[in-house]
């Protein structure tokens, strides 16, 4: 079963950098590296503002099954955020695995992804399933239901033998009363024949947007498949 968005709907981050380094995880006896997005940098438990964060959206995903890996942002968001330049960060990214398959093994990459397209499809009442997807009018199609302090989600918005990815739009307002409209995109990928699930958050700001970050979502993913060769 995917669980997707845990930890990533509605969530304000106040956090510290500790520099742009690759995150390593073990899932079911694997050793798996996890760059950060580029320009990205990590959050760690050892550092005690970043703990708090991460603290808070690991029992967040934990509700869902999933287990919380690593949690990146945007380098320059966090150095400004440190030096009180800017309440929140607008740019974040995750990474995430289901709890009750890390001690399975995928016997087929490419069928699990197809699968995973399957559920979103369904989720976000797609018809067609083998007509390319549309990221705009998808995310377009979100804006007009979503609601404040609420979700929307968009469907399938892409999908190769790589990864199947989809997205959702986010309505919510900040505890210092601002409205922002975030886009979350996710990727269900296998490394290593485990689940990785990649989020990557942004505020939304049009739709020629969209396309310009899921093209650099998609570099994340090549990323992580290049630091697991």
């Amino acid at each position: 079963m995917i669980r997707i968005l845990a930890g990533a709907a509605l969530v304000a981050l106040a956090a510290a950098t500790t520099g742009a380094r690759a995150a390593d995880a073990i899932i079911g006896g694997a050793s798996i590296n996890l760059p950060p997005p580029a320009a990205f940098c990590e959050l760690s438990s050892s550092n005690p503002a970043d703990k708090r964060v991460v603290t808070t959206i690991e029992g967040l995903v934990a509700q869902s099954g999933n287990k919380l890996l690593s949690m990146s942002a945007d380098c320059q968001q966090l150095a400004d955020w440190r030096a009180s330049k800017r309440p929140f960060l607008d740019d974040y990214g995750q990474y995430q695995t289901l709890v009750s398959q890390m001690d399975q093994l995928v016997a087929s990459p490419e069928a699990a992804i197809r699968d995973a397209c399957a559920t979103f499809r369904t989720q976000g009442n797609q018809i067609v399933s083998d007509t390319t997807p549309d990221a705009q009018a998808a995310i377009a199609k979100a804006l007009k239901t979503v609601r404040m302090n609420s979700a929307s989600f968009a469907g399938v918005l892409a999908e190769d033998p790589t990864a199947c990815y989809a997205g959702e739009i986010q309505k919510l307002q900040t505890d210092k009363g601002t409205e922002k409209t975030q886009i979350v995109l996710i990727a269900v990928t296998i490394i290593k024949n485990k689940y990785i699930y990649v989020y990557r958050m942004a505020v939304y700001t049009d739709s020629d947007a969209v396309t310009a970050l899921l093209e650099k979502f998609k570099d994340t993913v090549a990323a992580l498949y290049a630091a697991n060769k």
